[in-house]
């Protein structure tokens, strides 16, 4: 693509995102675009560090612990981490428009996640088009992102990443929000109550990965424990995805791969763990 294109196409994105940024602010989550994921925009990613001194973390630095990075088998290491020790149930929860992606806060919080022998309770759910994680050099069409927080003064944060991809089978959490995801779309409005719901489901003995990063946007917040589960890449559908994008004027919201800075990526396979202990006390 020849230099006057691509700065044409940027103008072009440059165009769009004022006059979103203008109806942002009629509906009410002006703070929240505040940034932009287009690599185009003087808002991009790539500037986040320089946008608010607060956002200082977004910069590339030679220590950052930044998010999301690419997964591949040149930097993973097998450990044993065991099961994911975590309780889920029903709770009251909100459907909000955040401005960039479509969120579901539950106004209690539904359970707990227990890492590192601290208590982390789940506050909010919200997702990614296209992923922000890769793995194995795929990034896949819809990652969901699992918020937990510890009840500190300065609460800490673990993040459960859900990967998705296209199949023709519906996704039963989106599922249960179709209604609602329309109604935020048609009516323009930027929260719902969607009654009491039960958080995404995932599988005790999944593998996944584990590794110490950070917030996804702004401010970039570190450090944040990730686990990235592996098996199984959920399936979605392209209608499910399309409710996530329309109130969100169907625009991208996934940052771009962060460098590792020498991090390791571990890996765990629950489900083999607790065989191969089985086996060795027999």
């Amino acid at each position: 693509m020849g230099n006057q294109a691509l700065l044409f196409l940027c103008l072009l994105a440059l165009f769009f995102l004022q006059s979103n940024t203008l109806a942002s602010k009629a509906a009410g989550f002006e703070a929240s675009l505040e940034h932009s994921y287009d690599p185009c925009s003087p808002l991009g990613p790539q500037h986040w560090g320089t946008l608010q001194e607060s956002w200082a973390m977004c910069a590339s630095r030679p220590e950052g612990m930044q998010s999301p990075i690419s997964i591949k088998p040149s930097n993973i290491h097998n450990t044993h981490l065991g099961k994911l020790l975590k309780y889920y149930t029903e709770a009251p929860a909100r459907l909000l428009n955040m401005g960039h992606e479509i969120m579901v806060s539950w106004t209690e919080s539904p359970g707990v996640l227990l890492l590192n022998g601290k208590i982390f309770h789940l506050r909010q759910c919200h997702w990614h088009t296209p992923s922000e994680h890769e793995l194995f050099g795929i990034r896949y069409p819809l990652e969901l992102h699992i918020v937990h927080t510890t009840s500190e003064s300065t609460p800490k944060k673990a993040v459960i990443g859900v990967l998705f991809e296209y199949g023709g089978k519906a996704d039963p959490f989106l599922g249960k929000l179709g209604g609602a995801l329309n109604e935020l779309n048609e009516l323009n409005v930027t929260s719902l109550d969607v009654g009491s719901i039960y958080p995404p489901v995932v599988g005790d003995e999944e593998t996944y990965f584990r590794y110490n990063g950070s917030v996804t946007s702004p401010p970039c917040s570190e450090p944040v424990i990730w686990t990235v589960m592996k098996e199984v890449v959920r399936s979605v559908t392209e209608e499910q995805v399309e409710l996530l994008r329309a109130p969100v004027n169907h625009t991208d919201n996934a940052r771009p791969t962060q460098p590792l800075n020498g991090r390791k990526v571990y890996f765990s396979d629950p489900f083999y763990e607790q065989k191969e202990e089985g086996n060795a006390s027999s």
